[in-house]
Parts: structure tokens; sequence; C-alpha cells
């Protein structure tokens, strides 16, 4: 038996423990059942993948593959327009709080493709109601957003355009197999052209902890991120469990890589606690869509489309089919994405799964894990608690646990200590656990 300061000090130099929950989804093969997860009459986010870039970056850790010909890519849609089709169908009178379109890239879809990929959103649109704050968005990158499809976007009525830069620097860039002639000036022209049509968030996406990146290259996007001045900016760390990377940046690199962006970032003007990764010149800003802003903060239900896409509600988890998987051609052609399984959660791991979720942008409702949980989430973790906020790892604010910024080198192996299930917590007159028994976060 270990006590909880062992566990963490084990943990805090390991990159395995990051916000991910479960490490992988046979951490749950006890709770799998049959059918599609089950959703409550409430408000709900769509997430739509499209899993086709023209690249393949080294760095990324989601499903997806090189473009395909034209016509797989109209096969795909198809599939994905009969899922969504069959979900609003079975679920009328569908209230949006979110709808993120993400990928892969999906500005890397053919004309004809893409045309259809927004003619499905107004689609979604017209079916559905949507919530006083709904805010859609579109993930893209500069190089496959051309006039056309930057008009398209607004005409579909999305205000939200993320776009992945990654670094500024060209030779990280090349090194991880995306190659680009100049993505300062094409990034510049790009985020002009969606301000001309009317796309209100612009949002550029960054990434640390690639290997070569120094705080020198770090400069040099703080130089991009005041040139293009998007309304949001994201940090991403590099998650080396999640793809088999093969490299790892020790903490102390990570911690001050994240810390030189931070302090960077407020001087020109955006708001963000520290350990928060969004980043809004807006103070009442997340800085994030809606659909993100309600998964992390409220725990909200989400549906995703597509292969390998994730859908939870208070009643589990379930993961579309070829999660993880490296895809071909063939694995496209299916009758539908929807795997036909779910994870049946018990209270325990859907706060878990919350939590985990949640902690990604540096804090979590302890009423949300309360009222998953059907009891006191203070006295739940109480131990945990303890031992956090003895030494300086959290606080907590009234309603939530924030990370502290000692805390957030190691925020990894601060929250995973938060993902033990009841059975496995230590009482208050036993401040131990098992190492062994615990999931990987």
């Amino acid at each position: 038996m270990k006590q909880i300061g062992d566990i963490f000090n084990e943990r805090k130099d390991n990159p395995l423990y990051n916000t991910s929950y479960p490490l992988s989804p046979a951490d749950w093969r006890q709770y799998e059942a049959e059918g599609q997860l089950s959703f409550d009459p409430r408000p709900i986010s769509f997430y739509l993948h499209i899993p086709f870039c023209t690249q393949s970056c080294s760095f990324c850790e989601y499903t997806r593959m090189r473009c395909p010909s034209e016509k797989v890519q109209h096969q795909y849609l198809d599939i994905l327009e009969n899922d969504v089709k069959h979900f609003l169908t079975v679920h009328r009178a569908t209230v949006l709080e979110g709808c993120d379109i993400g990928g892969g890239t999906p500005t890397a879809l053919c004309d004809s493709a893409f045309a259809r990929l927004m003619e499905l959103y107004k689609y979604i649109i017209e079916q559905t109601s949507q919530t006083g704050d709904y805010e859609p968005s579109i993930e893209a990158t500069s190089g496959t957003l051309g006039f056309n499809r930057i008009r398209m976007i607004a005409e579909a009525g999305i205000k939200r355009v993320s776009i992945g830069i990654q670094t500024a620097d060209r030779v990280i860039l090349h090194n991880h197999k995306r190659n680009c002639s100049d993505p300062l000036i094409s990034v510049c022209r790009t985020i002009e052209r969606l301000r001309r049509e009317g796309i209100s968030k612009v949002n550029i996406d960054l990434m640390y902890g690639m290997r070569n990146q120094t705080l020198e290259t770090v400069d040099s996007d703080i130089k991009a991120i005041r040139m293009l001045s998007p309304q949001q900016v994201t940090l991403y760390e590099l998650r080396t469990n999640m793809n088999g990377y093969g490299f790892s940046m020790s903490k102390e690199d990570l911690f001050q890589m994240y810390g030189r962006y931070y302090d960077a970032l407020v001087k020109m003007g955006y708001h963000a606690m520290f350990g928060q990764n969004t980043f809004s010149l807006d103070s009442n800003d997340k800085g994030v869509s809606s659909y993100l802003r309600h998964r992390m903060t409220e725990g909200s239900d989400y549906v995703g489309f597509g292969v390998s896409a994730q859908s939870m509600s208070r009643f589990g988890v379930s993961y579309n089919i070829h999660k993880g998987k490296v895809l071909t051609d063939i694995d496209l052609n299916a009758s539908s994405y929807n795997s036909g399984r779910h994870y049946r959660l018990p209270p325990s791991e859907l706060a878990s799964k919350y939590i985990a979720i949640s902690a990604y942008n540096g804090r979590f409702s302890l009423a949300k894990v309360s009222e998953i949980l059907g009891e006191d989430a203070r006295y739940h973790f109480r131990d945990v608690i303890s031992f956090c906020t003895d030494n300086g790892l959290i606080s907590v604010d009234g309603d939530t646990v924030n990370i502290t910024h000692d805390g957030f080198k190691y925020y990894g192996a601060v929250f995973s200590l938060f993902y033990l299930p009841p059975h496995l917590l230590p009482s208050a007159s036993n401040n131990k656990c098992d190492l062994f028994s615990l999931f990987l976060s």
C-alpha cells in the first residue's frame, strides 16, 4: 500500500499521465454493453469528424489519413450524413448548445465534398433549435482555406474558425512532416479574408513539446501571435503517450515553455488563468467554442459522428469504429460509423471522465462532480484534496478546484489522483491506496 504522496512522486515525471482518461477504452471492458448510447431529452452538442489531411503530421494523435480520392470523400460523407439523419430522426426536437467540425482537416476536402459538408451543417441547424450561447466552430489550415471555402463557411453561419499552425518555425514543421512555404504570410492573409467575410472569431492552435523546440522558437511563435493578432489562442502540450512519438520533453522544459507563452500573451491583452490552455482577447470569453465550453465546464452531453468520434451522456461513453487506427479506404466503407457498442459507466467512472475533460482547462467543478457521484465530492476526495492543497498543488475557490502555478508543472499527475474509483479511495484515517489497482490517467 502506498501513500498518496508516493503515488504522486512516481507519476509526476511520467509522460503517461496527462488529462486522458482512460488511457485506452480497453480499461473499461467490464462496462461494455450492446447497442447505442442513450441520451436524455436535454441540450447536447454535436461533433463531426473529418479524418482527411493533405499531410500526415507526426505530432498528431487523432485518427486520420491522407486525403483519399473524391469518390471516397463523397462515400464518407454519405455515411456521415446517414448517421446524422438517423440520430435526428430518433431524437426529435434536439436542442444544440454546440457543434464543432474537426479532424483531420475538414477544409482539406475537395470543393464538391466541402460544399456537401456545409450543406449537412445547414441541415443540422434547420432540424434543431439552438441555445442562446450556441457558437459553432470548424478546424482548418491556412493552406486549405481558399476564398470559396471561407465564403461557404460564412454563409453556413459558422463564426469561429480554428487554424492549426502549431509553430511558426518552418524547420520544426518540416521535421514533423508538415511542409509550408511561408506559414506566417499564408496565415496572415487567411485571417484577413476570414474577417472580411464576417468570421467574428479566429483561433490559432500552437503546440509545445515537439522535438527541437526551444525557448528561442517559442519567442518566434510569440512574435507570430503579435503579428497575426487572433481573437483566441490555444496552447497544446504534445501528448507523447497518444501517438507513439518516441520523444518526451522534460516537465521542467515544458513548464518553462508554457510560462513563456503565458507571460507574453497576458502582456498582449489575452485573458486566462495560469494553467489554462485557452486565451481570449475578450475577458468574458473562455476562448473556446460552445461545444468545448459546455464539455469542460458542465460535463454536458455530446454526440460524435464519423470514424473514431466519441460520445458521452449521463449513461456512459461510446467510441465510433476505428478508434486509434491508421485508416485505409477500405475502413471507410461501412453502413454506419457507429460502433453498436458503448460503455455503460458507473458514477465514479463518469465523474473521472468529467474531471479529465474539465481539468484539460486547469480546473473542475466540485458541484458537478457531486451531482454525478450522488454524494459530496469534497468528502469523496477528501484525502486527495487535503494532500494537494497541503502541498500547494491545487486551490479550492468556492466550488472550483484550480491547478496552482506550482501544481501545473505536474498537472497530469495532480489531476490523475482524482481518477480513483470510490472503492480505491483511501479513508480519512488511512491515507493509502494501491497504485497497481488504479487506472492510468
